[in-house]
């Protein structure tokens, strides 16, 4: 009976020192990245599932080696959370991981071992691979993802191009940026280029995307005036498209396409107006071409365009009948001139004119004056001159005035009881006419070029002197102010000036 006592009790000490031996907390279940996920940060987070323990604090322990034996292992100290980030993880490789719990004294086994790879190498965006025409300062760009995935865990962006696959020609061009967006700087001019990108961190690089190429655009293109433009004026403006990454431009403009010789000169912009250089009647050829500090682009296409030789009329047409006796002979504006000549007659001669005037060069437009006779037959013309040159006097055209019982009072506008002021205006104009009787008055506001910007009918007269009007929305200039009542006009030049 002893015997059998002690064998039991024997039993038991066994029983309650196999159970002490058994660990009382258990391994974690490892959740992220998946086993075997790749593309993944060089900052990845590695989580796990929290294990409950018999109510102490429970510690996790992580291990992470490029190897499953976990020989190297780098070691992440017991802490209380469920996850870790990760820093500075090589690019392109595998890793192994594992993670173990504690509470007190207890230590669980290792958890089942999860892998992992991180992302090899970024993506290229713009341009796309073939692109041409881009600027010497093109805007390189990678994409931000990894498949769906934010790219984290870089600090730099690194980016090359080259005329050369090796990228080390003499054209070679390198540059970093905190983004995924960078702009080349002085690049040359009508070159393809091959260019690449990787991500780095302080502890690694990625290898070097796949390779694309683009093509710089080789020379400026001009706008305006159009190839070929005839009949302009000795003040034109020249404009080019804008090359963004340029320092400034050559124009280059000469009456012979051998540009033997040029006026030349250096422009920053994309216009330069033309003054002083040209004559009437004259056929002009210009190009330009785009600069910066380590490279000229080829020469444009060259333009030509050709000057007026005269001056065109507009208005009143020719053989125009039942004309006002005191119109206002209009024609086509010509920039640059130094006055226009106006030349009238009631024979289709000019040897001694009813009217010979000079008008101001911002004028395309004379008033006449003295009233004209009735169911008279008027002949007029008109030439402009710069300097000592002078283009050929228009076509002779000729009108002819209504007849006296026409059914209209005649009797043109008194310019002494017609106040037009301020002038310059700040952008309120008024207008004061005495009439004795009520009267419609026209009024138009129209530039230099004949558009009408403003367009009102006001009944002057008793009661209703002065109208005043609001061009504040008009842009800064000369505008003629244009009066019509009953067929007759009248005309007053005004300046804005907000």
């Amino acid at each position: 009976m002893k015997k059998l006592l002690s064998t039991l009790l024997f039993l038991f000490v066994v029983a309650l020192l196999s159970l002490s031996a058994q660990n009382r907390v258990y391994p974690p279940t490892l959740l992220e990245p998946e086993n075997a996920d790749d593309d993944q940060m060089p900052d990845v987070i590695l989580n796990w599932a929290a294990v409950g323990g018999s109510g102490g604090v429970v510690m996790y322990e992580l291990h992470l080696d490029t190897s499953d034996a976990f020989t190297t292992a780098e070691v992440f100290p017991y802490q209380d959370l469920t996850g870790i980030q990760m820093n500075h993880l090589h690019f392109g490789e595998e890793y192994f991981w594992r993670v173990r719990s504690k509470e007190g004294s207890d230590v669980s086994d290792w958890s089942e071992t999860f892998s992992f790879i991180t992302f090899e190498t970024v993506a290229l965006n713009k341009p796309n691979d073939g692109a041409d025409e881009q600027s010497p300062n093109v805007e390189l760009k990678c994409k931000d993802r990894i498949g769906s995935a934010l790219i984290t865990g870089v600090e730099q962006w690194e980016f090359q191009a080259d005329t050369s696959l090796d990228f080390n020609s003499a054209l070679f061009w390198e540059g970093t940026s905190e983004t995924f967006i960078i702009n080349a700087d002085f690049l040359h001019f009508g070159v393809t280029y091959n260019w690449r990108a990787r991500a780095k961190h302080a502890g690694d690089h990625s290898a070097w995307s796949d390779v694309r190429t683009f093509e710089t655009i080789p020379s400026v293109v001009l706008d305006e005036p159009s190839n070929g433009s005839t009949d302009l004026g000795l003040e034109n403006l020249l404009v080019w498209d804008d090359i963004s990454g340029v320092v400034d431009y050559t124009l280059q403009l000469a009456d012979n396409d051998a540009f033997t010789p040029a006026f030349t000169i250096l422009v920053e912009g994309t216009e330069y107006l033309t003054d002083g250089f040209m004559n009437f009647g004259g056929e002009y050829f210009w190009r330009v071409r785009a600069n910066h500090a380590t490279d000229t682009s080829d020469w444009s296409e060259v333009y030509n365009f050709t000057t007026t030789s005269t001056v065109y009329l507009s208005s009143p047409d020719d053989g125009e009948v039942d004309v006002s006796i005191n119109p206002i002979l209009e024609w086509d504006m010509v920039t640059g001139v130094d006055y226009f000549h106006v030349q009238y007659n009631n024979e289709n001669n000019f040897n001694d004119p009813c009217c010979d005037e000079m008008v101001e060069p911002t004028d395309n437009f004379f008033q006449v004056v003295y009233i004209l006779d009735f169911e008279s037959t008027i002949y007029w013309r008109v030439r402009t001159m710069k300097g000592i040159d002078t283009t050929a006097w228009s076509d002779v055209w000729s009108f002819t005035t209504r007849p006296v019982d026409y059914g209209i009072d005649e009797t043109a506008f008194d310019a002494s009881n017609i106040s037009i002021y301020p002038n310059p205006s700040h952008g309120k104009l008024f207008i004061n006419i005495d009439e004795a009787q009520n009267s419609n008055v026209n009024i138009h506001i129209m530039d230099l070029l004949g558009q009408i910007h403003v367009q009102e009918e006001i009944m002057f007269g008793q009661g209703n002197s002065s109208t005043a009007l609001d061009l504040s929305n008009l842009a800064n200039g000369l505008y003629i102010v244009k009066l019509t009542k009953d067929g007759q006009s009248y005309s007053h030049k005004i300046t804005i000036h907000k």
